[in-house]
């Protein structure tokens, strides 16, 4: 077996309802369901949406600091029920990029971990925007 890309351990304990406590690593999280549970952490699918927000977030950093400081980044990834099922992925940044740089960063987008792990399953749009303003 080759060594794992990440892994997590999940433990739903009696009488605890839905809310799973997770382990990942040195980290504990509580995931839960807003409709049979009490609402003690995320649902799966909202982790599965910051997921894709954070990778996304991560390489959009190491895509743009090649130019030095981008400043800060922000992801907000939302998954629309569809028909068809659409993960939809808004890069705000703090500063405006030309149209050929934008769309080098959407494509480093394309290819990010989580994004080609989900892709097969979801559609998912991107669209960087300055200031509300959609660039791609």
């Amino acid at each position: 077996m080759q060594a794992p890309l990440a892994a997590a351990d999940a433990r739903l304990a009696s009488g605890a309802s839905r809310a799973v406590d997770l382990r990942m690593g040195p980290h504990e999280l509580t995931a839960d369901h807003t409709e049979a549970g009490d609402g003690r952490g995320p649902t799966p699918l909202e982790l599965m949406t910051a997921s894709l927000a954070a990778c996304s977030a991560m390489s959009a950093r190491s895509h743009l600091e090649r130019d030095g400081d981008p400043g800060d980044i922000e992801v907000v990834a939302t998954l629309d029920a569809g028909p068809p099922t659409l993960l939809y992925r808004r890069v705000l940044l703090a500063f405006r990029l030309d149209a050929d740089e934008a769309h080098r960063l959407a494509d480093a987008l394309e290819r990010t971990e989580v994004t080609m792990m989900l892709r097969p399953a979801f559609t998912i749009r991107t669209v960087i925007e300055h200031a509300g303003e959609p660039l791609v």
